[in-house]
């Protein structure tokens, strides 16, 4: 398969290039490239490790089909986030402006780019989201942002489920619980997740083998504890 996952250098995004890139062909998408160049130096994932160093709030067109070289791109995974961890009184608009951007905006410029290759492969999209953005779940204080742009992610989703039907592409969102990342530890100082950032990446690589295929337009909670 051919594959583009963004938000690469760390966490979920890095275990999803090393457990992909082992029998696919991966682009990786992140600002911050220089671990994903590492490990293709070193003769890992060599041939079908590609790093590409970018802001996907700022990517075009030309330059995106530049890069990726692939008629058909059979999976876009979204992992890219970005959080601020602030109580609602203190948020600026400069803070609103950079999570929407990466956490919404984003999402929205990497699926516009990827549709006609999406189409060409009848793929599928994943976008990895959050129970925090999930109605009903629990909600925590210095969230109250990023728990939106996640909820606008849910929506999106299903929205596009009746979009993209057109171009022969599924999508749905897998809506995070509590993962031992920096994220994680930017959210919730201290605390412990009993989830790792690798198995939480198998199982995102084992819905994307088998679920996706047979769903779409869901909101999927895939969590253990929340936090």
């Amino acid at each position: 398969m051919n594959i583009i996952i963004t938000g690469c250098s760390k966490g979920i995004g890095l275990e999803l290039v090393k457990l992909l890139a082992v029998n696919h062909k991966v682009y990786a998408i992140s600002r911050d490239v220089s671990l994903l160049n590492e490990m293709k130096q070193q003769n890992q994932y060599a041939e079908n490790l590609f790093p590409i160093s970018a802001d996907i709030t700022q990517i075009k067109q030309q330059f995106f089909d530049s890069l990726i070289d692939s008629l058909g791109i059979d999976v876009l995974i979204n992992n890219a986030g970005f959080l601020a961890n602030k109580p609602f009184i203190e948020l600026s608009k400069e803070d609103y402006r950079e999570m929407m951007d990466v956490n919404f905006y984003g999402v929205i410029n990497m699926i516009q780019l990827s549709i006609a290759k999406l189409s060409n492969a009848k793929g599928q999209i994943v976008n990895i989201g959050s129970i925090g953005g999930v109605q009903g779940s629990s909600k925590f204080p210095g969230l109250s942002i990023y728990s939106s742009s996640k909820g606008a992610i849910s929506i999106l989703t299903e929205c596009l489920a009746v979009e993209l039907d057109q171009f022969d592409i599924k999508i749905n969102c897998l809506a995070l619980g509590a993962v031992q990342t920096d994220m994680l530890n930017k959210a919730f100082p201290g605390f412990k997740a009993e989830i790792t950032a690798l198995e939480m990446a198998s199982y995102i690589v084992n819905f994307i083998n088998s679920s996706s295929k047979l769903s779409n337009g869901l909101i999927i909670p895939v969590k253990k504890t929340n936090p």
